[in-house]
């Protein structure tokens, strides 16, 4: 293992120039010398920076001398301000951890973050005590297939760590020299440990188990964000000044955020082997004239499948409306307290188990919620039964990427496959609200050619319906939510009743760079307020949109159909899990479902499963019963099959300006410019990209993934406010094979947990390769002057897909279970394709389709029928046919 190669180093010329580093004395963090990639992998002295002056940094040196985030507590909301005040106190004797483990794993922080000398963050207390409140349950929503628990990895590895060391001479890791700690360190990342417990786990992933609970300790850390300069929650009053300001230096900062330090010691920058811990080197800049070819050729394709001419039919007043426009049949915006977040429940309608209701929706977000709107007000009775809470953003949501753990869906799934979807935070949602709580607020549309993409490319599979049956529910939603964005120009030309939001300056950096190689951005479509909606507030551009938006102004079920849903008649009975589909022959009769630790059971005349990818084929698996002995609608072995997500690689760009990517919502500009086949790339389908704007755990966690730690991570975290992030959206093709199956694992309720296996194909990792080779040319020519790309997942899709028959698919083009008569699917799992746009408002669309179907009688009575595939006609992409 090698820990440095200084010699290698001193003939990157870039090194060289690190090792006697030029800067302006004005600005010295202009200049990206100072980054370990540019310096043949090692870090600086960390003692080049000034001491702190005010408030606290872990060893008390900072890029941000004079910045003390805790003097703003008072401008942050009473919940948030409990939990980060906490991190703060002596945490006491370990709850989970023996003493001995406490400290091996302790030493192995240290070093994993170049936590030196005094003063240190207790990373190993944040670890303790989420180890402790799961009590032997679900950590962090998944574990992989070939590992055992959290808890148990967390044991076994201490035990590895103590081992490894004593192996080469050491009483203990704790005991060990710095150097073989950081060799064991970096084996340990590069999944090199052999022996002992090691040769019984995964070791590459045994890593990640461990180092994203400490990260998470650390980043969320106030002294932490004190070394990166993170502005913090700033609630209520949030962000006013968003943009590069380069007549500021490119540093537009809120009165309270401090300037980066002048005060550098340039000596202590020079080539230090004492301070290690990357394992890269600095990019090679990509062809220009090979992106400017890729982008107009793409722009052409893009133009040529583009439907509706760009005079936007009938859509004149959009343009004169803009943010006047109501939607026509939900109150929801009016329904909500003027002074308060919550959903007023006082007059909500309460039915009796014995009550045969007309519909009971299993699952409150995008598919269910919709679904319960509109059918109550069709004069329906529906009852919505959902697992986690009715939430209140004003006591429940905390202002915090670590504190809100609890609104992610956090029990147990195992992930299998070749490449394994991590779950929790990253796609599942718990409680009314479903995972749009937690969702960046990105709304774009599919694109029709979504709708058949086998007509059309020969791959994926055509929808049973089109793009244009679904065309005005989406323009339903995007009133409800809002939907705020300048004009599209990408598959159907359309228009937004809420104008475009102002950006931040990493958006603009960005604008800048696409414009000089002819690739098209867009400011939008975001489900988020521009101005105030009813009695929701306007956005006040913070970027906590994935923790929960304690203002409102982020549009989810919880406040854009629920609070409709119930002045008409509907029931949301929260913590309710459901247990059962109950059927008698092809009829659905109602749930069993436990509540308050009762098992109860709900009759209905119809149902709809509304819990997404994973949890509803789970439920129709676990549903099997007398009839439906594989499980309800599983007869032909369809039901799991075909679940998707999209690659999501994430680029990031370092620049000279100060652009504080945490302010406004994490997406806000976009393209859809590659999102169709273009066949010179070598790969059918295509990707869209989007900002991303992560907070200070999510981007230390994207640093760590591309293999840099110890001093190295410390560096490039520290230069947190220079970085701009990009994420491709790749659309991946369905597979039978990634599927959701039941595990061998029970959860409290003494049920299968959901087991997800996926492996990507060959047209997947062309794709995601390919996007991420644009993104970092992109980046390159906005003026990155350094480059971290990582590799990941995003929205799930598929598991319960609609088709023409029982054959190929689990639901009819009604959404109806074949097979039955009244059970229904409306969410996520029906979509058969994936798709380059995130996925919420196709799911809203589709329930909005489905409800109107049911509410008006066009649903025909019985068992479904299965329609004649045919292939469809490419002129079904500019319009209805017939």
């Amino acid at each position: 293992m090698t820990v440095s190669d200084p010699v290698n180093a001193k003939k990157n010329p870039v090194s060289q120039t690190a090792s006697a580093p030029s800067f302006d004395s004005s600005n010295p963090f202009r200049s990206a010398a100072h980054l370990p990639k540019q310096r043949g992998g090692q870090a600086p002295d960390p003692n080049y920076l000034p001491r702190q002056r005010i408030g606290i940094t872990p060893q008390m040196h900072g890029r941000y001398p004079d910045f003390d985030i805790l003097s703003q507590e008072n401008a942050w909301d009473e919940v948030t301000r409990q939990v980060v005040l906490e991190r703060l106190k002596a945490y006491g004797k370990p709850k989970f951890f023996t003493p001995d483990e406490w400290h091996t794993l302790s030493a192995f922080a240290d070093v994993l973050l170049a936590q030196h000398s005094e003063p240190k963050i207790d990373v190993m207390a944040h670890v303790d005590a989420k180890l402790h409140a799961a009590k032997g349950g679900g950590v962090d929503g998944f574990q992989y297939d070939d590992l055992p628990s959290d808890q148990d990895v967390w044991r076994l590895v201490a035990r590895g760590l103590n081992d490894s060391a004593h192996e080469q001479g050491a009483e203990s890791y704790e005991a060990a020299p710095s150097k073989l700690k950081a060799s064991i360190l970096s084996d340990f990342m590069d999944g090199k440990l052999t022996g002992s417990v090691w040769d019984t786990l995964n070791v590459k992933r045994a890593f990640k188990v461990i180092t994203r609970s400490l990260m998470e300790g650390y980043y969320s850390h106030p002294w932490a964000w004190n070394e990166v300069g993170f502005g913090g929650p700033a609630y209520p009053r949030g962000y006013m000044r968003l943009g590069m300001a380069l007549g500021e230096g490119g540093d537009q900062r809120e009165p309270w955020e401090k300037p980066e330090t002048k005060d550098i010691n340039a000596q202590m920058l020079r080539d230090n082997e004492a301070h290690l811990g990357s394992k890269q080197q600095a990019n090679e800049p990509e062809d220009l004239a090979w992106l400017k070819s890729e982008a107009a050729r793409a722009e052409r394709i893009a133009k040529e499948l583009a439907a509706n001419p760009p005079k936007f039919r009938g859509t004149g007043y959009k343009r004169l409306l803009k943010g006047a426009i109501q939607p026509k049949a939900n109150d929801s915006a009016y329904l909500l307290d003027v002074h308060k977040r919550g959903v007023p429940q006082d007059k909500m309608k309460r039915y009796d188990d014995s009550d045969e209701v007309d519909l009971l929706i299993i699952g409150a977000g995008a598919g269910g919620g919709v679904l319960a709107q509109r059918l109550s007000r069709f004069g329906w009775k529906v009852v919505v039964l959902e697992g986690g809470p009715f939430w209140n953003p004003d006591t429940d949501w905390v202002s915090d990427e670590a504190a809100s753990h609890h609104i992610y869906w956090n029990g147990k799934r195992i992930i299998g496959g070749e490449n394994p979807v991590e779950m929790g935070k990253n796609n599942s949602g718990h409680g009314v609200g479903g995972s749009m709580i937690h969702y960046a607020g990105y709304v774009p549309r599919f694109h029709p050619s979504d709708f058949m993409t086998e007509s059309l490319d020969g791959v994926g599979a055509d929808w049973p319906i089109s793009y244009w049956d679904v065309a005005r529910h989406y323009e339903a939603c995007e009133v409800e939510l809002p939907a705020a964005g300048q004009d599209w120009p990408w598959g159907h030309i359309h228009r937004y009743t809420h104008s475009a939001h102002p950006i931040s300056g990493a958006s603009e950096r960005l604008i800048i760079g696409a414009d000089k190689f002819g690739m098209h951005l867009r400011v939008g479509p975001v489900g988020i307020a521009n101005g105030t909606f009813g009695n929701r507030p306007h956005c006040i551009y913070r970027g906590f949109c994935l923790q929960g938006c304690k203002v409102n102004a982020k549009g989810s079920p919880l406040v854009t159909h629920i609070p409709d849903a119930i002045k008409h008649g509907a029931e949301i009975r929260a913590n309710s899990t459901a247990l059962k589909v109950l059927m008698d022959g092809p009829r659905a009769t109602g749930v069993e479902y436990v509540h308050n630790g009762e098992i109860r059971r709900q009759r209905a005349k119809r149902v709809a499963v509304s819990g997404y990818s994973i949890e509803s084929p789970r439920l129709l698996l676990n549903s099997a019963q007398s009839g439906w002995e594989a499980g309800v609608g599983n007869r032909h072995d369809q039901v799991g099959r075909y679940v998707m997500v999209q690659g999501a690689p994430v680029v990031m760009g370092r620049f000279p300006e100060m652009l504080r990517t945490y302010k406004a919502p994490p997406p806000e500009v976009s393209t859809e410019q590659f999102y169709e086949t273009d066949d010179v790339r070598g790969f059918k389908r295509g990707f869209s990209i989007q900002t991303t704007g992560p907070l200070p755990i999510s981007f230390a966690e994207n640093i760590l993934g591309e293999g840099h730690w110890g001093d190295a991570l410390r560096e490039y975290a520290r230069d947190y406010n220079h970085w701009v992030s990009i994420g491709g959206l790749c659309e991946l093709l369905p597979h039978p094979e990634n599927r959701v199956t039941l595990a061998e694992v029970k959860d409290h309720n003494g049920l299968p947990v959901a087991r997800y296996d996926h492996t990507l194909h060959q047209n997947d990792k062309d794709n995601i390769a390919y996007a991420q080779k644009f993104i970092k040319g992109l980046l390159e020519q906005a003026g990155a002057q350094d480059i971290i790309a990582t590799e990941r997942y995003a929205h799930l899709i598929g598991g319960n897909r609609m088709g023409f028959s029982p054959e190929d698919s689990v639901v009819s083009s009604d959404h109806k279970v074949w097979g039955t008569e009244n059970l229904f699917v409306a969410d996520g799992s029906a979509c058969p394709t994936q798709g380059s746009a995130n996925p919420a408002l196709t799911i809203m669309a589709l329930s909005s389709r489905l409800g109107e179907r049911l509410g008006r009688g066009q649903v025909p009575d019985g068992q479904p029928t299965p329609q004649p595939k045919r292939k469809k006609a490419r002129a079904e992409l500019f319009g209805p046919l017939g």
